[in-house]
């Protein structure tokens, strides 16, 4: 417990001292110094967001902020960037060859429900635009995303040391916990689900498939049930919001690991998620994200595929900006801290705007 409390403790230094910093001037000196020669486009990445006061699902996603946490990172990106999407962002560089200014693109994977419900209505609020990457089955109802049976388990599941050590086995990896933790079985199950993830997401779908069956087998007692932690938005969701000028991408139909498939497949994926979407809203689809998004040098292999389609640019997760000489299918993305504080946002942003390449 005392590590924990202590983490907490460094933490609150940190943030402390990064206001400091900002607040005294030294991201703005840092800024003028390091300032490139040409105006960049930071494109955040998000999946969902939620309420506030939602402890149901507060420790499922590491990376996902609260309703209150969202709205700071946009007011802070209005403050110190134009905000426009990544479609218009990516059509400026290639028309006039680089941005008119310093500019910020919000984007968001998968089309969860919270696209709708929490952050529409933000968007609207501060008269911002986003552009989120479908995959199509999801919304279809054809499946469930793999995550949330992963999310399903460990919910269901019983954390304590020797289930720990039978998970480990499983996976072949150290979850990294201490006796201690488990007196936070919310906070067990966060740091369970990270580490998991990020080894199921790199798995082919069969691998995956099969693992999860002996996670389930392995923490699960009695009846399990695979209920969505999260639904999909619907059609009519989405013709609302590209109504309001929302984008909408392309991502998959199948959330597959395009690692792993041939060449034929992957374009069937990629096509018929963009033919499904623009048969839905009657617009062209220009945008794709991969799905996962971490192998940025094995994407380079779907470029053909995707300008033969009328694809304008492709989003990794990559971190790093967008400029004139950014590969237009590997397009890289950033994260921003779960904070409300606009300090501590503007320090990141400055930082990865300012980054060397």
């Amino acid at each position: 417990m005392n590590w924990i409390i202590n983490d907490r403790v460094n933490n609150q230094h940190r943030d402390f001292v990064k206001k400091l910093l900002y607040y005294g001037g030294y991201y703005s000196l840092y800024e003028k110094l390091h300032r490139p020669s040409e105006n960049r486009l930071l494109i955040l990445m998000y999946h969902s967001v939620v309420p506030d006061r939602d402890q149901r699902s507060q420790w499922y996603r590491w990376n996902t902020p609260s309703q209150t946490q969202f709205e700071a990172a946009l007011i802070t990106l209005k403050k110190y960037y134009r905000v426009m999407s990544v479609e218009d962002a990516v059509q400026e560089i290639k028309s006039a060859g680089s941005l008119r200014e310093p500019s910020a693109a919000i984007t968001l994977d998968d089309g969860y429900l919270s696209s709708y419900d929490i952050v529409f209505p933000l968007l609207k609020k501060h008269g911002l635009t986003a552009t989120i990457y479908l995959p199509t089955d999801w919304i279809d109802g054809r499946m469930n995303p793999w995550w949330m049976e992963l999310t399903a388990i460990l919910d269901q599941g019983r954390i304590t040391p020797d289930t720990i050590a039978l998970l480990e086995k499983i996976m072949g990896l150290s979850v990294g916990l201490t006796v201690d933790i488990f007196n936070q079985p919310a906070e067990a199950r966060k740091r369970i689900m990270t580490r998991i993830e990020g080894v199921l997401m790199r798995k082919d779908d069969s691998t995956r498939n099969r693992l999860l069956q002996e996670l389930r087998g392995a923490l699960v007692e009695g009846q399990f049930s695979d209920a969505r932690l999260e639904a999909p938005m619907t059609w009519a969701h989405i013709n609302e919001m590209a109504s309001h000028g929302i984008r909408f991408g392309a991502h998959t139909c199948l959330h597959p690991n395009l690692s792993y498939v041939d060449l034929e497949t992957a374009e069937r994926e990629i096509v018929e998620s963009k033919r499904i979407i623009e048969s839905h809203l009657g617009t062209e689809v220009s945008g794709f994200a991969y799905p996962y998004g971490y192998d940025v040098a094995g994407y380079q292999r779907f470029r053909p595929i995707l300008e033969k389609h009328g694809f304008l640019y492709a989003c990794t997760t990559g971190c790093s900006y967008v400029d004139s000489a950014s590969d237009r299918y590997l397009l890289g993305r950033i994260g921003v801290p779960l904070s409300t504080s606009n300090a501590i946002i503007a320090r990141t942003l400055t930082l990865e705007y300012c980054a060397r390449p």
